[in-house]
């Protein structure tokens, strides 16, 4: 889902601008963006704006719950699995089950990290873009 959002340029520098915008009332109990009232954020400016101009910005919606998901339940749900993989596999080879119990659950564990970083670096790569200027 994508939002629309009203900004000031506050600098251009090549295709990325530096954007001030207002704070919206997701953000009023959050204080994680710098500055009291407003929020500066870099936006990809594909119609060539100018500093002081205002302009409007396209900006992808995330999923609040899709993240905090990945954040905090997917990886318990990976250790679990690979804790009850290492007992399964205890089964099948002659090994201690608390140990394979415990390599199973760091080994599916730190798969989920890899997996979850790698998810925030695709994320990451879509900022927000310039649509139009307002007059």
């Amino acid at each position: 889902m994508e939002k629309l959002i009203e900004g000031v340029v506050l600098e251009v520098n090549q295709e990325i601008a530096t954007v001030k915008i207002s704070r919206h009332s997701e953000c009023s109990n959050c204080g994680a963006c710098p500055g009291d009232n407003a929020i500066i954020l870099e936006a990809v400016d594909t119609i060539g704006s100018k500093a002081g101009q205002r302009v409007l910005i396209q900006s992808k919606e995330t999923n609040m719950l899709l993240a905090a998901f990945l954040v905090y339940i997917f990886p318990l749900l990976a250790v679990g699995l690979g804790i009850a993989v290492g007992y399964y596999m205890t089964s099948l080879i002659t090994v201690s089950p608390t140990l394979s119990m415990t390599l199973g659950g760091v080994i599916f564990g730190l798969a989920a990290i890899v997996i979850i970083k790698r998810l925030d670096l695709s994320l990451q790569s879509e900022k927000p873009m310039i649509i139009k200027t307002i007059k």
